[in-house]
């Protein structure tokens, strides 16, 4: 559980630095954006915590052996290595672009958006179709 009392710590050393931060330098955005990275690490420590419970089983009575939440069961087909996401990543990025340097950079932004998504969607389709395979087998 140490990933779930990196977050408490990560809440504690934001809020420690937020008010240094304020008393130092008295300049209220900062100060304000510290104890914001603060509270949403201290809100992640809080959900990740409920969630690593073992609740009891739906079924009975009894402690579940599987934690739940981020903890649960993982197992089953990893996805294979695509370039997909930094494919679509670039992709946004040029058109993104086409609002300060031209309408040229669509175009450019198109290629690897398209390409990326359907890289991604067909990683997407061999990942559903091996788990159905493996729920068939069960």
């Amino acid at each position: 559980m140490e990933e779930i009392t990196y977050f408490g710590r990560l809440s504690f050393f934001a809020f420690l630095v937020g008010a240094g931060y304020w008393l130092v330098s008295n300049e209220a955005v900062g100060t304000v954006m510290l104890i914001g990275f603060g509270l949403a690490t201290g809100a992640g420590f809080t959900l990740l915590r409920g969630g690593a419970r073992h609740e009891p089983d739906a079924v009975g009575d009894a402690e579940s052996t599987e934690p739940d939440g981020p903890f649960g069961d993982e197992s089953g087909p990893l996805p294979t290595r695509s370039a997909a996401p930094l494919a679509l990543g670039l992709g946004v990025a040029l058109i993104g672009m086409a609002g300060a340097f031209g309408p040229w950079f669509v175009l450019a932004g198109a290629v690897p958006l398209v390409l990326g998504a359907a890289d991604w969607l067909r990683s997407a389709n061999r990942e559903l179709a091996l788990r159905e395979h493996l729920d068939e087998a069960e």
